[in-house]
């Protein structure tokens, strides 16, 4: 990305919670369109431990300097990557990355299996 661009996550308390993410942990962000609440919901995944929250896509929630999911909803296909900058007691703030940056073996059989598990 040529600009940095910030992203907040929530809903980590659901999943395995915000101990289980560490400054410069690499994430992949993951549209979920059949998300029920939100059509532009973006979930974010580490493998191989699945979804551990989503993007804030509430402008009241966003904290400053932080872009909403919406915002950047459009600037990539299914998937793309973010690291994870800061790390806050219930929130964590992500940067977002070039997905080429980002040293994964098939990513695409990662992030397939991802989704078809979390649809069962």
């Amino acid at each position: 990305m040529s600009k940095e661009l910030f992203a907040a996550m929530y809903g980590m308390e659901h999943y395995h919670g915000v101990g289980a993410l560490h400054v410069g942990d690499i994430l992949f962000l993951v549209k979920d369109p059949d998300n029920r609440r939100d059509r532009h919901a973006i979930k974010v995944v580490i493998p191989p431990i699945g979804t551990v929250g989503y993007i804030v896509n509430d402008p009241y929630l966003t904290p400053h300097g932080c872009w909403t999911g919406l915002d950047f909803y459009d600037i990539f296909s299914q998937q793309t990557c973010a690291k994870v900058r800061f790390a806050m007691k219930d929130m964590i703030i992500v940067e977002l990355i070039e997905i080429v940056q980002v040293p994964v073996p098939h990513m695409d059989t990662f992030i397939t299996g991802w989704q078809s598990r979390e649809k069962a």
